[in-house]
């Protein structure tokens, strides 16, 4: 998935050049597939919660597959627009599937760990799409021939998905159930998960954490090209994000789980963002390489605890998939709108610093929504289920 979406970071400026585009429409290109991702991760949670996760997440690697290898062959910047769109109905049917498969592989005490496991893949799409195509480009000689490849791979990998996959038991259950469920009560389901006050400050935490993660992941490279650094040393530079975010994965969720809380990562996580973005943005040097790591570690680290969260809410256990398809369907918003934003301001002022102050400002938004989270980490369970027994005790006797 991010190998396909994150690898036009190193491809827009070629892109640009043989289309003469701006950068506002480049960004824009990349806004494409987050505009699908916010329209129809919800229609794909309610169809995953019915049809199940093998069914759903094939579908969407046939998405992928194709229409990354379809973006290669795009005659204009029109046609190049579409085929962006259709990869993201694709990547729109990936993230409400991963939570479903961990509640249904794995114990409550493991969640937060599973979770960030099935995600360091995304990390690992991210440093191959930074690193390797600036030498594909290179060998290729093309951004076209480079998409040819990446789509073909995604092809392969759809073949083995359909050969090897196999939906959870626990999930066979809850699609017969869904399959049962008139149209009515799945829509009181989903106007339900919208009174929710939780669902809201995660779709928030969301929005903060991706846009900040998926812009930088974007434009850094064009950043620090723009001050002369040569393209391959600005994505190896950039690739600190993903490795940020592989090592988040792993470590943040482990954490959560160890110490059986959730909402102490997001606030000290959030508070350290703005700083580390901010710093990126504005300095030079060898720190520059930590503080991008930090930006990757930061926003992941929130992200994971974000889709632990709805497994573990009692309001959303049974609708994992439309709650994750709601929380992530808000949160790409902000995905969408920035990297275009940060390509018109680039437009009209010629420089980025603005965007990187706009950049802080978001990320300090994931303290401030951490403060209101309610706890869903087993810690608070049992602190909740001991008051109940000695209010039970209490009156019984």
């Amino acid at each position: 998935m991010h190998l396909l979406l994150f690898s036009y970071s190193q491809l827009k400026e070629s892109i640009i050049l043989e289309m003469g585009l701006t950068y506002g429409e480049a960004g824009f290109i990349f806004s494409m597939s987050v505009l699908a991702l916010i329209i129809l991760r919800i229609p794909w949670g309610m169809v995953i919660d019915r049809l199940g996760v093998r069914t759903g997440a094939g579908l969407a690697l046939t998405f992928l597959g194709v229409f990354g290898l379809l973006r290669g062959f795009a005659t204009n910047y029109e046609t190049l627009l579409l085929f962006q769109l259709f990869l993201g109905v694709g990547l729109a049917a990936v993230m409400p599937c991963l939570p479903k498969l961990v509640s249904a592989w794995f114990p409550p005490e493991k969640v937060g760990f599973a979770i960030g496991f099935s995600i360091s893949g995304y990390a690992v799409g991210d440093v191959i799409a930074l690193s390797g195509t600036p030498y594909l480009l290179t060998l290729f000689g093309s951004w076209r021939t480079v998409s040819y490849t990446y789509g073909i791979w995604a092809l392969i990998l759809t073949a083995i998905w359909y050969v090897l996959a196999r939906e959870p038991r626990k999930n066979y259950v809850t699609r017969e159930s869904c399959r049962v469920c008139s149209d009515s009560s799945l829509k009181k389901d989903v106007a339900a998960l919208l009174k929710i006050k939780q669902v809201w400050l995660l779709a928030g935490l969301y929005l903060s954490a991706g846009a900040c993660y998926d812009t930088s992941l974007i434009w850094l490279p064009s950043i620090l090209e723009a001050e002369g650094v040569e393209s391959v040393i600005a994505g190896m530079i950039t690739s600190m994000l993903p490795l940020g975010f592989l090592v988040a994965s792993f470590a943040v969720g482990a954490l959560s789980d160890k110490f059986g809380l959730r909402r102490p990562f997001i606030i000290f996580l959030g508070l350290l963002s703005g700083p580390v973005i901010y710093a990126t943005g504005v300095l030079r040097g060898p720190a520059l390489w930590l503080f991008t790591f930090l930006i990757g570690f930061c926003t992941i680290g929130v992200l994971t605890i974000v889709l632990t969260m709805p497994v573990e809410l009692p309001q959303t256990t049974t609708l994992v998939g439309s709650a994750v398809g709601l929380i992530s369907s808000v949160g790409n918003l902000g995905s969408f709108f920035m990297p275009t934003m940060v390509g018109y301001i680039k437009d009209l002022t010629g420089s980025f610093l603005w965007s990187v102050l706009m950049l802080t400002i978001l990320g300090e938004f994931m303290f401030i929504l951490g403060l209101p989270l309610t706890e869903t980490g087993r810690k608070r369970k049992r602190a909740g289920l001991a008051s109940v027994r000695g209010d039970n005790g209490v009156f019984g006797y």
